[in-house]
């Protein structure tokens, strides 16, 4: 039925007439078909790049991003970066296949003579190997590759900003994977996931807090404001509220903060306020 139903006795058959005729802006909104996005396989995104271990001084190849292909979508308030399509942050560690030492790539070749000896010793001695895919990294061989940056980082004696660096990448990792796989885990599985992220954060925070004293800028290759800043944000996770204003206050009182630094600061402490009042009620 409709309004002009009943006029084809009389001959008419209008049953797609409308009483207004649409916009031409509307007609050709209507005709524009939406983007459809193109899922570009993770292999794509990937070259094998060869690298020299400072350790074993043997060659190797490992998987790394090709950095003009990734398209930004933004960052978490941790600077954890986002991608469309790919997470690259699971091609920054690198191992060796030969003696185990493994390293982010920012310090992969940066390698003290008395780090290689003690590596060599504790590290390559107890090797056992570790299967390497051609094609792509799963979160899982991520998480592993990035377990052992952590203990080379640790055996190697390497600046605490350094080991705090790998922690809070390993935790991005970690929210890679369930992020990801969430729908594929149990609700244990998931919960034990956030349990090791919520760990990297504590360990990340703590390294920080302590290099903030004692390390000269720039850290992580961060400034001392984006440092200030991270680490604001990483008290918070772990409602640390008293240290997170602190470090705010710090920041938003300094003369040449940025504009962008004091937004960010600004928006914690609001969110520190919200939080704190919920748990009042």
């Amino acid at each position: 039925m409709g309004l002009f139903s009943g006029l084809e006795k009389f001959g008419f058959k209008n049953e797609d007439m409308k009483v207004y005729e649409p916009d031409q802006e509307e007609v050709k909104e209507s005709q524009v078909q939406p983007e459809k996005e193109v899922l570009i396989p993770e292999p794509t995104y990937l070259f094998p790049k060869t690298h020299e271990c400072p350790v074993c001084y043997e060659k190797f190849k490992s998987l790394a991003v090709r950095a003009g292909k990734l398209r930004s979508i933004g960052q978490d308030d941790d600077l954890r970066p986002l991608y469309r399509g790919m997470d690259p942050i699971k091609y920054d560690a690198i191992v060796c296949p030969h003696c185990g030492y493994a390293a982010l790539s920012r310090y992969f070749d940066r390698m003290m003579p008395h780090q290689g000896k003690t590596l060599r010793a504790e590290v390559k001695s107890k090797f056992k190997g570790m299967e390497i895919s051609d094609d792509m990294y799963s979160y899982d061989e991520a998480l592993l590759r990035y377990k052992m940056v952590l203990m080379c980082d640790v055996v190697g004696g390497v600046k605490t900003s350094r080991r705090a660096y790998t922690c809070l990448k390993l935790g991005w990792v970690i929210r890679g994977k369930i992020e990801q796989e969430g729908h594929q885990l149990t609700q244990e599985e998931i919960e034990q996931l956030h349990s090791e992220e919520m760990e990297c954060i504590e360990n990340a925070y703590e390294g920080y807090v302590k290099a903030l004293s004692n390390e000269s800028f720039p850290m992580s290759g961060m400034d001392e404001q984006t440092v200030m800043c991270l680490v604001a944000e990483l008290a918070f996770k772990l409602q640390k509220y008293r240290e997170a204003l602190l470090l705010i206050s710090q920041l938003v009182g300094k003369k040449d903060v940025s504009p962008r630094i004091k937004d960010k600061a600004l928006l914690l402490k609001d969110k520190i306020r919200l939080e704190v009042s919920v748990e009042a009620n």
